[in-house]
């Protein structure tokens, strides 16, 4: 997929990151993910939220057409900031593709993202894709194992809705912040202690210092709860009661007895 796009595509890629669980290296058997994200020249870094929605369309009518036969793509649609696509084969893989300006450096990025409005600034988090994911992909062996343990449960769980379901990001955030915390030994211990922090969800506050500094972050979300911040982005809260809402996964977590 990204050699296709790289050579056969009309856009002026400067570079591309792979992420998602593959890129990130916490994927699972029958559940894999992957996030391209495109790094164009020549568009301007400002003015992320006009140009994007075009150039998705014009990218995803590409695919739609000459790439779909030849990358063997079952289901493309255009969402909100990013191209869906299903693969075809004996495993089928959700792929999800950002396009992005091209930016100097991550405090460049942040100081871009500091001037956009509210509503303007979820069009830029694609800017952080490498960034992301060298977040997850650096952790210990051991904790990725965690995370890939923790998205085999969440799959076998019945979840009323999207809104319920928790997301590998909000996942593997949640393994990555209770294994700093509690250091376990052994992965029983380990997926009793991300349990015990799941089913205590409500009050979660979390505040990471690895890219910014909590003084970055963006005022209004330090007063929500629960507070799962963004490794990367300081003007993201993970755990929004718009985009998850935690009663499910709280419950479901208090009455899991993982390892017998």
């Amino acid at each position: 997929m990204v050699s296709s796009l790289s050579e056969d595509s009309f856009l002026d890629i400067d570079h591309v990151v792979t992420g998602g669980s593959v890129g990130k290296g916490t994927a699972i058997s029958g559940a894999a993910t992957a996030d391209i994200t495109l790094f164009l020249r020549g568009l301007p870094p400002a003015g992320q939220d006009t140009w994007q929605a075009p150039l998705l369309k014009a990218l995803s009518s590409m695919l739609a057409g000459d790439g779909r036969s030849s990358l063997n793509l079952q289901d493309i649609r255009v969402a909100d900031d990013c191209i869906k696509i299903l693969t075809r084969g004996s495993i089928a893989m959700n792929i999800d593709i950002y396009v992005s300006a091209t930016f100097g450096n991550y405090a460049e990025t942040l100081q871009i993202l500091h001037r956009q409005s509210p509503d303007a600034r979820k069009y830029y988090s694609s800017a952080l894709a490498k960034e992301r994911a060298q977040f997850v992909s650096r952790q210990p062996s051991s904790v990725k194992v965690t995370m890939r343990l923790l998205k085999w449960w969440r799959n076998q769980q019945e979840w009323r809705g999207s809104l319920s379901r928790p997301s590998d990001e909000l996942l593997e955030l949640a393994t990555i912040y209770s294994a700093i915390q509690t250091r376990p030994s052994n992965q029983k211990i380990a997926i009793a202690n991300v349990m015990s922090l799941l089913s205590r969800f409500d009050q979660m506050r979390v505040v990471w210092s690895n890219y910014y500094n909590k003084d970055d972050v963006w005022k209004p979300l330090l007063r929500q709860r629960p507070l799962l911040m963004d490794p990367t982005n300081p003007y993201v809260n993970m755990a929004d009661p718009q985009v998850f809402d935690p009663a499910e996964l709280m419950s479901s977590a208090l009455t899991t007895h993982f390892f017998w």
